[in-house]
């Protein structure tokens, strides 16, 4: 099938995931990873994993990025990640928490530790309090939301055009009973909705604008959001300055990342800047915060590890052993068909991640720091 007729296909499965009532019954609960993919639409599950899939399989032949292609993914950006995060964010959750990101890590600290901190950085930057109102772009189900409202008592509101993750977010809200300092839009971040336009005071983004076709349309949507003199933090997944494009093994690793991660093309350091700087944003402070120090640990040492009792599903061997578990329950058709490959493909992805570390040619928390001109209307 040509990649014109994948992304077709792909679009009609994410109209039929949004539409399906069956699928509807598992997003209220907020554990059970078997229950949760046992009652998966078994044909639907089989149908979004080969046509996602099939939408990389003409680069796979020499690992670079073809014109045709990228371009292709860019254009259906938002129905590619749409579907991507439909077949994922069990295993996400499962694998790895509430919060689908990584954070710097200091000698010592637990996973959980570092990834609070991480949320709690943008906060502090930001200047949160119990006044302000808060945009949180491309939220996820919502666990960096949820530390921010806890910490700084903010009001959030959390867009996403995902509407399986929109409902767990709003599922885990009542749970917690920070119903009233949260809202959710489902909705694209590329295209918001004009009632969002000047409503919000500050804006963050944790790693996930990586998925909008190009970073101007996100940040030209997150800019009409803000008010006059409005902040916007964001944590990005680019490529650093070792990144050779004419290198092979460094295309190789980078086509693995975007793949197994729903990024039409990962932008630069520079690139990343430029964007926000085209559309009208003022910088005020960059950095690579997965560039180590002493005192850190580096980032992707978790995906890297062989064991550990406090965070074995994320090891190389935890996700080895939950492979063969998927596999096994696929085969006795306890679960969905594909979710094998799911689990497959992300483990692929997470040795991708490992190597673009080590080789320091990729980074997902390049930090920006943007406002709002407080002239801009």
């Amino acid at each position: 099938m040509s990649p014109v007729a994948e992304a077709n296909k792909l679009e009609e499965h994410v109209s039929e995931i949004d539409n399906i009532k069956h699928h509807g019954e598992i997003i209220y609960e907020t554990n059970g990873f078997i229950s949760k993919i046992y009652r998966k639409d078994r044909q639907l599950n089989r149908r979004i994993v080969n046509t996602y899939t099939g939408m990389w399989k003409e680069d796979k032949e020499d690992f670079s990025n073809k014109e045709e292609t990228t371009k292709l993914r860019r254009e259906n950006a938002q129905k590619m990640t749409n579907a991507f995060y439909d077949i994922v964010t069990d295993f996400y959750e499962y694998g790895w928490g509430e919060s689908f990101h990584f954070a710097r890590t200091y000698k010592g600290d637990t996973f959980e530790q570092a990834i609070k901190r991480h949320e709690q950085y943008l906060s502090l930057k930001l200047g949160l309090n119990d006044k302000h109102k808060t945009l949180d772009v491309g939220c996820g189900v919502g666990g960096p939301l949820r530390e921010i409202v806890r910490l700084s008592n903010a009001h959030i509101t959390g867009i996403n055009n995902n509407a399986y993750q929109i409902e767990r977010c709003k599922a885990y809200s009542r749970n917690l009973g920070i119903e009233n300092r949260t809202d959710f839009v489902k909705g694209d971040f590329t295209n918001m909705p004009r009632e969002l336009d000047g409503k919000f005071d500050s804006a963050y983004a944790v790693e996930a604008t990586v998925h909008s076709p190009k970073l101007e349309m996100v940040y030209g949507q997150v800019i009409r959001a803000l008010k006059p003199g409005g902040l916007f933090a964001t944590y990005e997944w680019v490529t650093t300055p070792k990144y050779d494009e004419n290198n092979p093994e460094h295309k190789r690793i980078i086509h693995g990342i975007e793949e197994g991660n729903s990024i039409p093309s990962l932008s630069s350091y520079e690139q990343a800047l430029d964007a926000a700087k085209s559309v009208g944003f003022e910088v005020l402070e960059y950095k690579d915060m997965a560039i180590l120090e002493d005192c850190h640990d580096p980032w992707y040492l978790t995906l890297k590890g062989g064991f550990s009792w406090s965070g074995f599903r994320m090891t190389r061997m935890g996700r080895w052993t939950t492979h063969k578990l998927v596999y096994v329950l696929e085969c006795l058709r306890i679960i969905a068909p594909g979710s094998t490959d799911v689990a497959s493909f992300l483990n692929d992805t997470a040795d991708a991640l490992v190597k673009g570390g080590e080789m320091e040619i990729f980074t997902p928390m390049f930090f920006i720091l943007l406002k709002k001109p407080s002239t801009a209307q």
